[in-house]
């Protein structure tokens, strides 16, 4: 609940270009723009200490990312919470395209964006699996 990484998968190493040892001793503030942070401590703070009596689930939270060499990158951040109890668990991070206008449904970012995923005709090919058989289809995601 305090914004740490504990796993992610394959897809948010390739695209954020950490590995998961890095993402893994990271926040989810260091992948956050420095312009966006307060907006950030703002948007985690009220997801995690909704009205008393709200049952329902917050938005996600949409921030503009900052990894190693992609500015094209932004976070959505989901809470997840657990049982009937209805307690906030942890975050849900999936790696999105930066927009510069509000979206309320972000764009996932996808094995398109994977660095060096062009063909010699410059066009860019999807990857639908990678060794181990992992489905790279999917949104690149981490959970903390």
């Amino acid at each position: 609940m305090g914004g740490a990484f504990i796993d992610c998968n394959e897809l948010f190493c390739q695209l954020s270009q950490y590995t998961k040892q890095e993402v893994c001793a990271m926040t989810i503030f260091n992948m956050t723009s420095r312009s966006d942070l307060q907006h950030a401590f703002d948007l985690i703070s009220q997801m995690i200490s909704p009205p008393p009596d709200s049952q329902s689930k917050p938005p996600p939270c949409v921030l503009q990312g900052s990894m190693k060499h992609r500015s094209d990158l932004g976070l959505s951040i989901s809470l997840v919470k657990g049982g009937e109890d209805g307690i906030a668990k942890c975050f849900c991070v999936t790696l999105v395209k930066n927009s510069t206008s509000f979206s309320p449904r972000p764009t996932p970012a996808l094995s398109d964006l994977v660095p060096g995923n062009l063909s010699s005709q410059g066009t860019e090919e999807p990857i639908q699996k990678q060794q181990g058989g992992s489905d790279m289809s999917s949104p690149a995601y981490t959970t903390g």
